[in-house]
């Protein structure tokens, strides 16, 4: 993946919208906002067309969720809903038999939106879940004069010409704007405009989320996003709540960014470049290059298919299937496999201590490559793990896992430069217990008290608090008996 590194000083322009949004961006602004676009064909009553394309508003596209989450299968289907509004061009022109007079709401049949979304089976429920996600989820937009929150779906409906429990009969999906997001849908002032067939080639959340954000700058004459710091970024690319604990940027990077930077490359009609501009040694912002892709992109018919035998071993877990879907598609076949088995291995060893949520001891061991270091399923040949009265003063696994790790947090800080380890103990100092002030200022970090409550500050400081799942790591690792 390319990408460029820049230290522009702090007076450099910052985003200051909620949405990652340029209002010099190039932008499309149609004839006639009602009517279908010339490659689009009109959805009657009677059939159903091919669902190309759709037009999205550009101050719509980027949102920070207020409430709720985005899914990859939220996004699609909202994309879908957007389409087949734009292509009815009101409400009610299109309505399950008997329902002709309805007004309140746009209709699609079931099999359009399963072809279109990329959705794999005519599941009532997990539609239903899905919409019900969609109807949860706020958003909120900020302008430099206005900030504005809303919901992005008003209503939604499932009708099934011979009744819900039927076997047979046709299934159309009813769903319904709010009033003045209807009328961004409908008539956007200024808007990109999108093809289903890339978004049903992205198969991954933050892909779909970071393409709709970049996409609109292909045609910049400058090809540069906003710029913006990479909080807002995490945000607006994977849907998740602005309430919700954001990672370290290298976690963002690796997890997120990289992934779908290559995935955008592969498979759509843009190619983008990450740009890095950085304060120091922290990189405070970000911002894309976007160009179009100087080839056709890959024949999507040759993505590789899901393998949904995989997807039911992970539901096993304990997950729902569209998280099991959600987590199969950001890894590598081979890489969920591994983990899989070796979750799978670690549950039946009943030698070592019993998982009380295998969901959870799957998505830790997947998300740190448990699988690609040592075995973690599988007990230590060299230590005995039988279990041995344990004597007075004897340091509890927690108490052994703490120390190992505060070691390994002063590790890490005896790698950073001299002037970050500064910035770091200064701050420390600064948040130090009363008690410990003049050990500070008379010692520093030589003095044995402090370096122990420094470590283990540093290491909460790295990794956060201690849960469950890393004290089942260390407990599988071997290390202690």
């Amino acid at each position: 993946m390319a990408e460029k590194k820049s230290t522009e000083g702090k007076s450099a322009k910052r985003a200051t919208a909620a949405n990652i949004v340029d209002s010099k961006a190039d932008v499309s602004t149609p004839s006639s906002a009602s009517v279908p676009n010339k490659k689009q064909k009109r959805v009657s009553g009677k059939g159903a067309s091919e669902i190309q394309e759709f037009r999205k508003a550009n101050d719509s596209i980027g949102l920070r969720v207020q409430e709720g989450k985005f899914t990859l299968l939220s996004r699609k289907i909202y994309n879908v809903f957007i389409t087949s509004a734009q292509q009815q061009g009101q409400l009610g022109s299109v309505a399950p038999p008997g329902m002709e007079g309805d007004r309140d709401y746009f209709w699609i049949r079931l099999r359009e939106l399963v072809k279109s979304a990329d959705f794999d089976s005519n599941n009532y429920d997990l539609l239903k879940e899905t919409t019900q996600e969609l109807q949860d989820i706020k958003v909120v937009k900020e302008t430099d004069n206005t900030w504005t929150s809303e919901r992005l779906l008003a209503g939604a409906k499932i009708h099934n010409t011979k009744g819900l429990r039927s076997q047979g009969g046709e299934v159309w999906i009813g769903f319904a704007f709010p009033p003045e997001v209807r009328n961004v849908v409908l008539n956007p002032a200024t808007y990109t405009k999108f093809s289903l067939k890339f978004q049903t080639a992205l198969r991954g959340n933050g892909s779909l989320g970071l393409y709709e954000i970049t996409r609109r700058f292909a045609t910049n004459p400058s090809h540069l996003t906003h710029r913006a710091p990479w909080a807002l970024w995490y945000q607006s690319i994977t849907g998740t709540p602005i309430s919700e604990t954001i990672p370290q940027y290298k976690y963002f990077k690796r997890d997120i960014l990289k992934k779908a930077i290559a995935e955008i490359n592969a498979v759509t009609d843009i190619k983008i470049e990450l740009i890095e501009h950085m304060e120091g040694r922290k990189i405070v912002d970000l911002q894309f290059r976007v160009d179009f892709a100087e080839q056709a992109p890959l024949d999507l018919a040759a993505a590789p298919p899901i393998n949904f035998g995989i997807i039911e071993r992970i539901m096993r877990f304990g997950l729902s299937k569209e998280e099991a879907r959600d987590i199969y598609l950001q890894y590598d076949e081979k890489t969920v496999i591994d983990h899989v088995t070796l979750t799978e291995e670690r549950i039946s060893n009943t030698k070592l201590l019993a998982i009380d949520s295998p969901a959870a001891y799957f998505k830790t061991a997947i998300k740190a490559g448990y699988a690609k270091n040592a075995p973690v399923a599988k007990p230590s040949k060299t230590k005995s793990v039988k279990k041995e009265t344990v004597k007075p003063g004897t340091p509890s696994v927690r108490e052994r896992y703490e120390a190992a790790r505060n070691e390994a947090a002063m590790s890490l800080f005896a790698e950073l430069p001299g002037g970050e380890q500064k910035d770091v103990f200064d701050r420390y100092a600064k948040d130090a217990d009363k008690s410990l002030k003049p050990h500070i200022k008379k010692q520093g970090i030589e003095s044995a008290l402090v370096k122990a409550n420094f470590s283990q500050w540093f290491a909460h400081l790295t990794w956060g608090p201690i849960t469950d799942a890393q004290i089942i790591q260390f407990l599988d690792s071997g290390e202690v008996a």
